[in-house]
């Protein structure tokens, strides 16, 4: 039986966050974030108001997407934000607990 993607529902400060420990601060140490949901999480950073207006950037970070991410791309979200932040000596963010994986409880 083939995984499910799994729809994980997140602000722009965990695209934010995905982005740049996954993308931006990864510089080829954890592979696998060329797939289709990484680039649609660039995409809708992209989307940020170019406004210096509070407000309205505010109501940007607060805005909440859900994007599908295959069993594989949550190992990957899952290990960048924690190898790479303990590489660069930084704290795991907190966005993490979103993409660990299920436990199967079996009786």
């Amino acid at each position: 039986m083939a995984e499910e993607n799994k729809k994980i529902e997140l602000s722009m400060y965990g695209v934010a966050e995905i982005v740049k420990w996954c993308v931006t601060r990864n510089n080829g140490r954890v592979p696998g974030v060329d797939t289709p949901v990484f680039q649609q999480l660039q995409d809708a950073l992209k989307e940020k108001p170019a406004t210096n207006d509070y407000f309205l950037l505010d109501q940007f970070w607060k805005t909440r997407k859900v994007f599908e991410f295959p069993p594989d791309d949550v190992a990957t979200v899952d290990r960048c934000l924690y190898d790479i932040p303990n590489f660069d000596g930084a704290q795991n963010p907190q966005i993490r607990y979103k993409f660990w994986p299920e436990v199967v409880v079996q009786h």
